[in-house]
């Protein structure tokens, strides 16, 4: 019962004080970079079974990609694409369907096989607001090499099919 406790409390404290990654109303460009087929397929976390994604070519620059619930089944839509900023590549997502688009960023790296792909969060403690994409892509671009610059957890996603 002490064990059912403290799994239970350890999850309340991991989901308050769990980050998200930096949000703007703007992306970092519009979409350009073509499709890495890589990134295509079905991925898995490699620290947690909780979810699967899928990722799917939407059009010639954009990914869609399907998030599914491992317990509920429930599946929810984003649109992505990649923006690169002196040779580092950049998810910018979205949620499919949403009235006002937010979008989120991640420094992104796929292995040459593609089997695994390692997701860096945008640091949400970012505090400038920008007007203009450009704004933002100057900003990231004098930023990325500060360590500060990411979340200390990466999320790393291994291909499952």
């Amino acid at each position: 019962m002490k064990t059912i406790r403290l799994v239970a409390l350890l999850a309340i404290f991991s989901i308050a004080f769990m980050g998200c990654p930096y949000s703007a109303e703007i992306a970092i460009d519009e979409p350009a970079v073509k499709i890495d087929e890589k990134l295509i397929g079905k991925w898995e976390s490699k620290s947690s079974s909780d979810y699967s994604y899928t990722v799917t070519k939407s059009d010639a620059n954009r990914y869609k990609i399907e998030k599914k619930s491992a317990s509920s089944g429930d599946i929810t839509e984003y649109i992505g694409f990649l923006s690169k900023i002196e040779g580092n590549m950049y998810m910018n997502v979205y949620e499919d369907g949403s009235t006002t688009k937010t979008y989120y960023f991640y420094k992104i790296e796929i292995t040459t096989s593609g089997a695994k792909c390692t997701m860096s969060p945008v640091t949400e403690n970012i505090t400038e607001k920008f007007t203009t994409s450009a704004e933002m892509k100057k900003f990231f671009m004098a930023n990325q090499k500060n360590s500060y610059f990411f979340d200390k957890d990466q999320d790393v996603y291994i291909k499952a099919d």
